[in-house]
């Protein structure tokens, strides 16, 4: 335990069985790829990589198989990195039926800021800041975002909870859109009253509408082809109200919509109230590649005789609380190898509405495992004490003998160096 190989071969061993174990948990079946990355201690870009899948327990996992060291963040790179590791593990593209990748802020920026703000006069630096926020442009943008924000919390915060109700979702979807049309339509005179009396109250000049506009990132010899009132009318309140009115649009479309409704419809939450075999069947029909002809008319058969089953016939299905118990009940009652297609489509619905939340676990343990006294970490040192740190309830159920095997099996690979 004294050699610096050893132990490295021991960690080593350690995460080969723990992936090991992960991947023999997820059995050849289709996954959801969750991807981040964040910057460790020693300003090294890492890219942590994460697996969503139901076990044969019907129970939804998470787990962490990888982090790399990533030195080119283009998408073609990024790609080609993630293509790789999938090999590496015999992970097949093929199985992924479910992606989240969010890129990492720019750090670099926001710390070379915070570099500068230590160099300044903090007292002249603030009151810089409030001469350039007291304009009527400023307190424009502050009202106009608070109306639109607001209009969209309902269903900001139906999306971000743990269990969402889909159906409900995007009934707000809708409301959100014709809430944001009124606004554009209706509403820009009260919006103007508002922003007057703010400014009249905090002595904050009001421009006359009717001139040529300047910018303040223009010379003021050079005027705009269009006055005050069209700037903030048509270049502002119009374009942010367009902007997230085509997100929204973007977002949910109508492939999207026909998912969504599928998987709501599959949700068992009040004596599966929601189920519509209709939009359920038009949901399967978005998995071309697992649904052919004929399995959409041996799945429009099981899910006749499902609803009454669970329903109506076995009472052990009438206290579920969302996807995940019922993904669960199915393998307790084995009722999904009665219902094989409908079990299918629960699983593939469980591994849509992910987030990288469970990425950022990674990223929280990183900063234990590489830390300031240990800041020169190799890349696979770092790697190997961090998937079994992440995933120590998988370790801890790995035989020793089977790490013991592994780490005799890298003899060879010792005697060499």
């Amino acid at each position: 335990m004294t050699s610096p190989i050893i132990q490295k071969d021991i960690v080593t061993a350690c995460k080969i069985e723990t992936v090991k174990a992960i991947l023999e948990e997820l059995n050849g079946d289709y996954f959801a790829l969750l991807v981040d990355e964040s910057f460790d201690i020693s300003r090294k870009e890492q890219m942590a990589i994460v697996l969503r899948y139901v076990d044969r327990m019907g129970f939804v996992m998470v787990r962490l198989i990888d982090i790399i060291h990533i030195q080119d963040t283009s998408a073609l790179s990024l790609k080609e990195t993630i293509i790789n590791l999938l090999a590496q593990h015999s992970l097949s593209p093929s199985r992924v039926r479910g992606q989240c990748y969010d890129g990492a802020s720019n750090m670099q920026v926001l710390e070379s800021l915070a570099l500068d703000a230590r160099s300044m006069d903090e007292r002249a630096k603030a009151m810089g800041h409030l001469e350039s926020c007291q304009t009527f442009e400023v307190a424009f943008m502050l009202h106009l975002m608070r109306d639109v924000l607001a209009i969209t919390n309902e269903l900001n915060k139906c999306l971000q909870r743990k269990e969402q109700d889909v159906a409900n979702a995007m009934l707000l979807v809708e409301v959100a859109k014709k809430r944001l049309q009124v606004l554009r339509d209706d509403e820009w005179n009260f919006l103007i009253a508002k922003v007057s009396i703010f400014c009249t109250k905090h002595e904050i000049l009001i421009p006359n509408f009717e001139e040529p506009y300047v910018s303040s990132l223009r010379s003021r010899r050079r005027f705009a082809h269009y006055t005050v009132l069209h700037h903030y009318r048509v270049e502002v309140f119009c374009n942010i109200i367009d902007w997230q009115l085509q997100e929204l649009n973007d977002r949910f479309n109508e492939v999207s919509t026909d998912l969504l409704h599928g998987i709501a419809c599959l949700n068992p939450i009040n004596s599966f109230s929601s189920f519509d075999s209709k939009k359920i069947m038009r949901m399967a029909e978005l998995y071309p590649d697992d649904f052919d002809e004929f399995n959409m008319d041996t799945l429009e058969n099981q899910l006749a005789s499902y609803i009454v089953d669970v329903r109506d016939v076995d009472e052990r299905f009438s206290d579920l609380n969302g996807l995940c118990d019922l993904s669960k009940r199915l393998v307790q009652t084995k009722k999904h190898s009665n219902y094989p297609l409908v079990f299918h489509l629960v699983k593939l619905a469980l591994l849509l509405p992910v987030a990288t939340a469970s990425v950022e676990r990674a990223f929280w343990a990183m900063k234990f495992i590489k830390n300031d006294l240990r800041s020169q970490m190799s890349d696979d040192f770092f790697s190997g004490c961090l998937v079994p740190f992440v995933e120590k309830d998988v370790l801890d159920s790995i035989p020793n003998d089977a790490i013991i095997k592994t780490f005799q099996d890298m003899k060879p690979r010792r005697v060499q160096l």
